[in-house]
């Protein structure tokens, strides 16, 4: 059994010899690497494994302005593994149960938002490569020397990516029809049901202002962050009245009234008396 990349090879050579760039330029000038995956450098490799395993042979030839370099051809051997290959290929259906299969298959472990989402943008990278290739079949088509299993190559794989299209349009109206939310981009109760007896996730609950109020009453008075814990850093720190200062004047004698100010001169001239007799 080979691989793509080496029927790819057998097939080019199997039109005509060929020298390795020329075996690289019909892969760019044809666009094979959008079905097949060919690196630059690993042409010349695979050319030389098909050699050994008797697919290939090749001989030197030089056209009088370079060097001689190796000239590719199929073998016998290489001529019946090719068409058994092709015909392989070509009698088997495409297989059920691929990646994108198997995900569909599997849809219920994602949110419906995220299924919408994530469809979407498959189907806007499916719409990028089919406009791809429409383009380069155009340019294939100016060519008076495209080959007819060319032809059917872009042909065959612009009507299955059309169709997919379809498909997919289809699938994201239907979607959208069962989950209205994911247009909006929100989940809606369609998307999230609510949970089951056993399911511990938790829920906000909007609280009233009657709530509100309740929980001011019964919630204990705390004390500020800004005061001091210890009861005798809270003694210093309590503002002290201010105590006004003390100054003696002579009281004026109008404040008093006069039967008073005449016994207070009795009083006098009675001590001075008692001590002059004494």
């Amino acid at each position: 059994m080979i691989t793509d990349a080496e029927l790819t090879i057998l097939n080019l050579v199997a039109e005509g010899a060929r020298y390795g760039h020329e075996i690289q330029e019909l892969i760019d000038k044809r666009g094979l690497r959008d079905w097949v995956a060919i690196g630059f450098s690993s042409i010349h490799y695979l050319l030389n494994q098909l050699e050994e395993r008797h697919l290939l042979m090749s001989e030197l030839r030089s056209d009088g302005h370079q060097p001689a370099r190796k000239v590719y051809s199929l073998t016998e051997a290489g001529q019946g593994i090719l068409q058994t290959a092709i015909a392989d290929r070509l009698r088997q259906p495409r297989p059920f149960g691929t990646g994108f299969e198997l995900a569909l298959a599997n849809l219920n472990a994602l949110k419906p938002a995220q299924v919408y989402q994530i469809v979407s943008q498959h189907r806007g990278d499916l719409s990028q490569r089919l406009l791809a290739v429409e383009k380069s079949f155009q340019r294939q088509q100016k060519n008076a020397d495209m080959p007819e299993h060319i032809e059917a190559l872009y042909s065959h794989s612009i009507m299955l990516m059309e169709a997919e299209l379809k498909w997919f349009d289809d699938f994201l109206k239907s979607w959208s029809r069962r989950y209205p939310a994911v247009l909006r981009g929100r989940p809606s109760d369609d998307t999230n049901p609510l949970p089951s007896k056993n399911d511990t996730r938790h829920h906000l609950h909007e609280v009233t202002e009657e709530e509100k109020r309740l929980q001011k009453i019964a919630r204990p008075k705390e004390e500020s962050s800004g005061e001091p814990k210890d009861p005798d850093k809270r003694l210093q720190k309590m503002k002290r009245p201010k105590l006004e200062p003390i100054i003696e004047e002579e009281t004026p004698t109008a404040l008093f009234p006069k039967k008073d100010r005449d016994n207070t001169e009795n009083d006098e001239r009675s001590t001075e008396d008692s001590d002059d007799g004494f």
